[in-house]
């Protein structure tokens, strides 16, 4: 709870800034070893090395922007932060989706976090139909939860892990009530 306050806050557009900028973390971290999700990092102002699977949420999670050094340790220039989606797109997704699509979860699209389906890291694009809505909970423990989900005709669709749903049965989330013509109002 307190974790998703803490992003609220953060995300909010009237949250103060540092000299322009929000409040950010810098990690660091080797890019093979990311790409190999192998290794540690580094967090400025903690003492220890963190994960890489720490540094592989954090990224999925926040705006990540690489940063080119040379040999020498010279910065050569600063890489896309095209891997974050846009405010734009979080609202199409948002309208979409309405909130958290894991069946059961009724998180408000508030307090959710965009998750790339074939992730970023993998060639996903970051557009509306590669974007879902999910909780903290339901994005942090997607992959080691067992649940699947997969876009069709830009609509998502989620498979249970096999102790919820043995068969396994693909299943389009409920929508969001302003799509449901039984709950919307009529025009008079």
């Amino acid at each position: 709870m307190l974790r998703g306050i803490l992003v609220q806050v953060a995300q909010d557009p009237r949250t103060p800034t540092m000299g322009g900028m929000p409040p950010t973390v810098m990690v660091h971290a080797n890019a093979a070893d990311l790409l190999k999700d192998a290794g540690v990092g580094w967090i400025d102002g903690v003492d220890g090395p963190v994960s890489m699977k720490t540094i592989t949420q954090m990224i999925e999670n926040g705006a990540f922007q690489p940063v080119f050094f040379g040999s020498a340790g010279a910065v050569l220039g600063l890489g896309s932060k095209a891997r974050c989606f846009s405010p734009m797109q979080r609202k199409m997704i948002t309208a979409r989706d309405g909130g958290c699509i894991i069946p059961g979860c009724d998180c408000p699209p508030q307090w959710t976090e965009v998750h790339h389906v074939v992730p970023w890291q993998v060639g996903g694009k970051t557009h509306a139909s590669n974007g879902v809505l999910l909780c903290w909970y339901h994005h942090h423990t997607i992959d080691s939860g067992g649940w699947r989900i997969r876009m069709v005709g830009g609509k998502p669709q989620v498979k249970a892990p096999h102790w919820i749903d043995p068969p396994g049965t693909w299943r389009t989330p409920e929508q969001h009530r302003a799509h449901d013509p039984k709950t919307r109002p009529q025009d008079e």
